[in-house]
Protein backbone atom coordinates (compact mmCIF):
# COMPACT_ATOMS: atom_id res chain seq x y z
CA UNK A 1 0.00 0.00 0.00
CA UNK A 2 1.35 3.41 -0.97
CA UNK A 3 0.29 6.76 0.47
CA UNK A 4 1.53 10.09 -0.85
CA UNK A 5 2.84 12.16 2.06
CA UNK A 6 4.00 15.23 0.14
CA UNK A 7 2.50 15.45 -3.36
CA UNK A 8 4.32 16.90 -6.34
CA UNK A 9 3.57 20.53 -7.12
CA UNK A 10 3.54 19.74 -10.86
CA UNK A 11 3.53 16.66 -13.06
CA UNK A 12 4.26 18.44 -16.34
CA UNK A 13 7.30 16.99 -18.08
CA UNK A 14 8.05 20.21 -19.92
CA UNK A 15 7.09 23.87 -19.70
CA UNK A 16 4.88 26.06 -21.86
CA UNK A 17 7.91 28.19 -22.74
CA UNK A 18 9.91 25.14 -23.85
CA UNK A 19 6.98 23.85 -25.91
CA UNK A 20 6.54 27.22 -27.57
CA UNK A 21 10.25 27.37 -28.43
CA UNK A 22 10.23 23.79 -29.71
CA UNK A 23 7.25 24.44 -31.98
CA UNK A 24 8.52 27.90 -32.97
CA UNK A 25 5.02 29.34 -32.62
CA UNK A 26 3.74 32.69 -31.52
CA UNK A 27 0.42 33.80 -30.12
CA UNK A 28 -1.53 31.67 -32.61
CA UNK A 29 -1.29 28.87 -30.03
CA UNK A 30 -2.53 29.85 -26.58
CA UNK A 31 -0.86 28.99 -23.30
CA UNK A 32 -4.04 27.17 -22.30
CA UNK A 33 -3.89 24.90 -25.35
CA UNK A 34 -0.18 24.24 -24.89
CA UNK A 35 -0.79 23.46 -21.23
CA UNK A 36 -3.49 20.96 -22.18
CA UNK A 37 -1.14 19.27 -24.66
CA UNK A 38 1.62 19.12 -22.05
CA UNK A 39 -0.74 17.57 -19.50
CA UNK A 40 -1.97 14.98 -22.01
CA UNK A 41 1.52 14.11 -23.22
CA UNK A 42 2.87 13.88 -19.66
CA UNK A 43 0.03 11.56 -18.62
CA UNK A 44 0.60 9.35 -21.67
CA UNK A 45 4.31 9.08 -20.88
CA UNK A 46 3.61 8.12 -17.26
CA UNK A 47 1.17 5.45 -18.46
CA UNK A 48 3.60 4.16 -21.11
CA UNK A 49 6.48 3.91 -18.63
CA UNK A 50 4.32 2.54 -15.81
CA UNK A 51 5.76 4.98 -13.27
CA UNK A 52 5.45 8.61 -12.16
CA UNK A 53 8.42 10.93 -12.56
CA UNK A 54 7.64 13.93 -10.36
CA UNK A 55 9.39 14.03 -6.99
CA UNK A 56 7.12 13.13 -4.07
CA UNK A 57 7.44 11.87 -0.53
CA UNK A 58 5.51 8.65 0.03
CA UNK A 59 4.91 6.00 2.66
CA UNK A 60 4.81 2.43 1.45
CA UNK A 61 3.77 -0.57 3.53
CA UNK A 62 4.97 -4.10 2.79
CA UNK A 63 3.59 -7.23 4.48
CA UNK A 64 5.19 -10.63 4.91
CA UNK A 65 8.63 -9.50 3.76
CA UNK A 66 10.94 -12.52 3.51
CA UNK A 67 13.47 -11.72 0.80
CA UNK A 68 16.70 -9.74 0.84
CA UNK A 69 15.41 -6.74 -1.11
CA UNK A 70 12.32 -4.58 -0.78
CA UNK A 71 11.35 -3.27 -4.20
CA UNK A 72 10.08 0.27 -3.78
CA UNK A 73 7.39 1.49 -6.15
CA UNK A 74 9.05 4.85 -6.72
CA UNK A 75 12.58 5.62 -7.88
CA UNK A 76 15.14 7.14 -8.06
CA UNK A 77 15.24 7.44 -4.29
CA UNK A 78 16.41 10.79 -2.92
CA UNK A 79 17.92 10.99 0.54
CA UNK A 80 17.68 8.36 3.28
CA UNK A 81 14.57 6.16 3.60
CA UNK A 82 13.00 5.81 7.04
CA UNK A 83 11.99 2.24 7.92
CA UNK A 84 9.77 0.96 10.71
CA UNK A 85 9.95 -2.84 10.88
CA UNK A 86 7.36 -4.59 13.05
CA UNK A 87 7.05 -1.40 15.10
CA UNK A 88 10.80 -0.81 15.51
CA UNK A 89 12.53 2.09 13.75
CA UNK A 90 15.72 1.00 12.02
CA UNK A 91 18.85 3.14 12.06
CA UNK A 92 20.17 4.40 8.73
CA UNK A 93 23.31 2.34 9.37
CA UNK A 94 21.12 -0.79 9.27
CA UNK A 95 20.05 0.00 5.71
CA UNK A 96 21.52 -0.01 2.24
CA UNK A 97 19.73 1.00 -0.91
CA UNK A 98 20.13 1.24 -4.66
CA UNK A 99 18.73 4.70 -5.30
CA UNK A 100 18.40 4.32 -9.08
CA UNK A 101 16.66 0.93 -8.97
CA UNK A 102 14.60 1.57 -5.83
CA UNK A 103 15.90 -1.52 -4.00
CA UNK A 104 16.16 -1.44 -0.21
CA UNK A 105 18.29 -3.85 1.81
CA UNK A 106 18.69 -4.59 5.52
CA UNK A 107 22.19 -4.86 6.92
CA UNK A 108 23.74 -6.75 9.80
CA UNK A 109 27.19 -5.30 10.10
CA UNK A 110 28.49 -5.22 6.54
CA UNK A 111 26.31 -8.07 5.29
CA UNK A 112 22.85 -8.04 3.77
CA UNK A 113 20.35 -10.43 5.26
CA UNK A 114 16.69 -11.28 4.82
CA UNK A 115 14.11 -8.89 6.18
CA UNK A 116 12.03 -11.60 7.82
CA UNK A 117 9.31 -9.33 9.14
CA UNK A 118 5.54 -9.15 9.20
CA UNK A 119 5.25 -5.46 8.31
CA UNK A 120 7.77 -2.93 7.00
CA UNK A 121 6.69 0.69 6.58
CA UNK A 122 9.05 2.75 4.43
CA UNK A 123 8.84 6.53 4.15
CA UNK A 124 10.98 7.99 1.40
CA UNK A 125 11.29 10.63 -1.28
CA UNK A 126 11.65 9.63 -4.92
CA UNK A 127 11.46 11.05 -8.41
CA UNK A 128 12.95 13.99 -10.24
CA UNK A 129 12.53 17.74 -10.11
CA UNK A 130 10.73 18.68 -13.31
CA UNK A 131 11.34 21.43 -15.89
CA UNK A 132 10.46 24.79 -14.39
CA UNK A 133 11.40 23.69 -10.86
CA UNK A 134 14.56 24.96 -9.23
CA UNK A 135 17.32 22.37 -9.45
CA UNK A 136 15.51 20.49 -12.22
CA UNK A 137 17.15 17.08 -12.77
CA UNK A 138 14.64 15.25 -14.96
CA UNK A 139 16.58 13.40 -17.69
CA UNK A 140 16.57 15.37 -20.93
CA UNK A 141 15.26 12.40 -22.94
CA UNK A 142 12.02 12.37 -20.97
CA UNK A 143 11.36 16.05 -21.65
CA UNK A 144 12.32 15.55 -25.29
CA UNK A 145 9.78 12.72 -25.58
CA UNK A 146 7.11 15.04 -24.21
CA UNK A 147 8.07 17.77 -26.70
CA UNK A 148 8.03 15.21 -29.52
CA UNK A 149 4.47 14.25 -28.64
CA UNK A 150 3.40 17.89 -28.49
CA UNK A 151 4.96 18.52 -31.91
CA UNK A 152 3.03 15.56 -33.32
CA UNK A 153 -0.16 16.94 -31.82
CA UNK A 154 0.54 20.38 -33.27
CA UNK A 155 1.29 18.95 -36.71
CA UNK A 156 -1.96 16.96 -36.70
CA UNK A 157 -4.19 19.99 -36.11
CA UNK A 158 -7.11 20.02 -38.52
CA UNK A 159 -6.59 16.41 -39.57
CA UNK A 160 -8.92 13.52 -38.89
CA UNK A 161 -7.28 11.90 -35.82
CA UNK A 162 -8.13 8.44 -37.21
CA UNK A 163 -6.42 9.11 -40.57
CA UNK A 164 -2.97 7.54 -40.85
CA UNK A 165 -2.15 8.48 -44.45
CA UNK A 166 -3.82 9.41 -47.72
CA UNK A 167 -2.99 9.79 -51.39
CA UNK A 168 -4.65 12.10 -53.91
CA UNK A 169 -3.03 10.69 -57.05
CA UNK A 170 -5.32 8.72 -59.30
CA UNK A 171 -8.50 7.61 -57.58
CA UNK A 172 -6.99 8.31 -54.16
CA UNK A 173 -6.51 6.09 -51.15
CA UNK A 174 -6.45 6.36 -47.39
CA UNK A 175 -5.36 4.26 -44.44
CA UNK A 176 -6.77 4.52 -40.96
CA UNK A 177 -5.38 4.04 -37.49
CA UNK A 178 -6.58 0.90 -35.75
CA UNK A 179 -8.47 1.60 -32.54
CA UNK A 180 -5.85 -0.35 -30.57
CA UNK A 181 -3.13 2.03 -31.80
CA UNK A 182 -4.87 5.28 -30.88
CA UNK A 183 -3.13 5.60 -27.52
CA UNK A 184 0.31 4.70 -28.85
CA UNK A 185 3.20 7.13 -28.54
CA UNK A 186 5.03 8.32 -31.66
CA UNK A 187 7.93 5.91 -32.30
CA UNK A 188 10.48 8.68 -31.76
CA UNK A 189 9.04 9.39 -28.32
CA UNK A 190 8.83 5.70 -27.39
CA UNK A 191 12.49 5.21 -28.33
CA UNK A 192 13.55 8.05 -26.04
CA UNK A 193 11.66 6.47 -23.13
CA UNK A 194 12.82 2.85 -23.45
CA UNK A 195 15.27 2.92 -20.53
CA UNK A 196 12.68 4.51 -18.22
CA UNK A 197 9.95 1.90 -18.66
CA UNK A 198 9.23 0.07 -15.41
CA UNK A 199 10.17 -3.59 -15.76
CA UNK A 200 7.38 -6.02 -14.91
CA UNK A 201 7.76 -7.22 -11.34
CA UNK A 202 9.49 -4.02 -10.20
Amino acid sequence: MLTVVTPATTTRLTTIAAARDHLMVGDDVSDILLGDWIDQASASIVEFCGRPFARESVRETFRGVCGYAIMLSRFPVVGTPAVVMDGTTLAASDLEWDAEAGLLYRLRGLDRFAWGCRVAAVTYTAGWLLPGQEGRDLPANIEQACLTMIAARYGARGRDPMLRSESTEGVGSASWIATADMGALPPQAADLLTRYVRVSGF
